[in-house]
């Protein structure tokens, strides 16, 4: 049975482009008598004739002609096929699957996505905002590349990376009686509608770290997907939300909001980037994290120029 391989394929273009046995050879690196060598070798393996003499010229058959152009198509894609697996190898080209565990951080994500895209023209970005799934096991699985969250948990083969700081505060509208308060306790939202985002209520800042610990429950939980939404409610005196100071600042252009301290000193949180330790080595995906945590997240939200920054 006859078995065409790539290199015949290799050695028919190249004779038909050169026009000639010696500048064939020179382009294959092979001597002349072995360049024959090899064409009667490929004739006796197919077991047809491609090539005839006529003079000192090689002029290709019928059989031959169909196999440059065989050649013609295959070769250039085994070519980008070996050019775009390199890249892979090297971390230049993929596509960066990123999972997000908290609703908030999908808007300061959109602040990093779009330079990382112009640093890296031949990687694409995929979220998925699956906002009650396991992040953990989402890494684990190879669903997702990084996970966004604030609330990392350690396990063994993860690693994560804190991107940036952020304060939790309470956002109320401009009829709201704490909307000037310094500080609210947490039995001042015993008779308030709380709305969050449809997240557990044991992984809710606000309730593990402000409401639990002192006993204290709201009156009403109201469960929202929507940011916007969820603004409009408050802004309309509908109920109180949880939200990173910066995210409430930066919708205060369009929403009327207002930013108070959860207790006297605050709740401090940072937003963490995990990825998996065997991807160390991937360069677009060690450059997102290296990234995401280079640039300075201002008081509104706005992102700065990280220090460093290259295109690729």
């Amino acid at each position: 049975m006859a078995i065409l391989e790539r290199s015949h394929l290799t050695i028919i273009r190249e004779v038909a482009r050169e026009g000639s046995l010696t500048a064939a050879g020179i382009r294959l690196n092979l001597t002349q008598p072995a360049l024959s060598h090899a064409i009667r070798k490929i004739e006796q393996q197919l077991g047809v004739k491609i090539w005839r003499r006529e003079g000192r010229s090689l002029v290709l058959t019928q059989a031959g002609e169909w196999l440059l152009s065989l050649a013609n198509r295959l070769l250039p894609q085994f070519e980008l096929a070996e050019n775009r697996l390199e890249q892979f190898a090297n971390g230049e080209r993929g596509t960066l699957r990123i999972g997000m565990e908290c609703h908030p951080c999908y808007q300061w994500l959109l602040k990093v996505v779009s330079p990382y895209l112009e640093r890296w023209p031949k990687v694409d970005v995929d979220v998925r905002q699956k906002f009650q799934f396991g992040g953990i096991g989402a890494l684990f699985s190879n669903e997702i590349d990084i996970v966004v969250t604030p609330d990392p948990l350690y396990k063994p083969g993860l690693k994560f990376t804190p991107v940036f700081d952020y304060e939790l505060v309470l956002a109320v509208g401009p009829g709201h009686p704490l909307r000037n308060a310094k500080f609210v306790l947490p039995e001042q939202l015993a008779d308030e509608t709380l709305i969050t985002y449809p997240v557990p209520s044991d992984r809710l800042d606000i309730y593990t770290q402000f409401l639990q610990p002192a006993g204290i429950g709201p009156r009403q939980q109201k469960q929202i997907e929507t940011t916007d939404i969820m603004l409009v409610m408050v802004t309309h005196g509908r109920g109180v939300a949880a939200l990173p100071r910066w995210l409430v600042e930066e919708y205060a252009a369009r929403f009327e909001l207002y930013p108070v301290k959860l207790g006297k000193k605050g709740i401090a949180k940072q937003i963490f980037l995990g990825h998996r330790e065997t991807d160390d080595e991937i360069h677009y995906l060690k450059d997102f994290i290296e990234f995401a945590a280079a640039p300075r997240l201002d008081r509104k939200g706005l992102l700065s120029e990280p220090k460093g920054s290259t295109n690729r």
